[in-house]
């Protein structure tokens, strides 16, 4: 059993975005580390994540959150005849998908009938319609237009020639401070879920991390 000090129904919004928030709370329970120096600062609060560390963090989380609340199955599997690899199922529960602006309901939505395409990193690889420039920035700019729709962040006008960009978004550090005490329990339920099954939690972080970056845009080569 879960060794736990929460309950997996008691965060106040998707954990997703608890991660995309307090992510630096959670880097002690980080299975992969990116090499790259890019990094995101944590709204309201002077301190960073690698931004592809966070990236992977926020749809670890989710997973997880989901298969702790019993909304969906995680069990690592072997394919291949002759060449076997193993990767981690995935199968939907039933139940309702929750706020379409989610990853946890993007994620939900992305599960499909056949067994053999749910795979974790076929799941999210289908949570973009096409290839793109940067997935990871992908994902965090969706947990702030989540957190917008909350209260948490705001549209705010930009000045000088930077007008013609549009708005920005910006964190209300009065609401959003108030979700710091849930980042502890966010960590100790991701915790719980290494200790137990410590072979299902690397090979999820391997498989998000490839299905995120199977996403970037291949840079286009001019051989002229």
């Amino acid at each position: 059993m879960f060794v736990k000090d929460y309950d997996v129904n008691d965060f106040s919004l998707a954990p997703s975005a608890l991660a995309y928030l307090f992510g630096d709370v959670l880097e002690g329970v980080f299975a992969g580390k990116s090499r790259l120096t890019t990094s995101e600062k944590s709204p309201c609060r002077d301190v960073k994540v690698k931004r592809k560390d966070l990236a992977h963090a926020m749809l670890v989380t989710a997973f997880v959150y989901l298969a702790r609340q019993g909304r969906l199955g995680l069990d690592v599997r072997t394919k291949g005849r002759i060449i076997k690899s193993k990767f981690v199922l995935v199968t939907a529960s039933g139940g309702p998908a929750g706020p379409f602006a989610s990853h946890e309901a993007q994620i939900l939505g992305s599960i499909r009938g056949d067994p053999k395409n749910n795979g974790v990193r076929s799941i999210v690889w289908r949570l973009w319609g096409a290839d793109v420039g940067d997935p990871w920035g992908d994902l965090i700019r969706d947990s702030q237009r989540y957190l917008l729709g909350l209260g948490y962040f705001v549209d705010q006008e930009r000045r000088g020639i930077a007008k013609i960009m549009g708005k920005k978004l910006m964190p209300n550090c009065e609401r959003t401070l108030t979700l710091r005490p849930e980042a502890t329990p966010l960590r100790n339920m991701l915790a719980a879920f290494r200790a137990e099954q410590p072979e299902l939690y690397e090979r999820l972080w391997k498989e998000v991390a490839a299905g995120i970056a199977s996403r970037q845009e291949s840079p286009d080569v001019d051989f002229d």
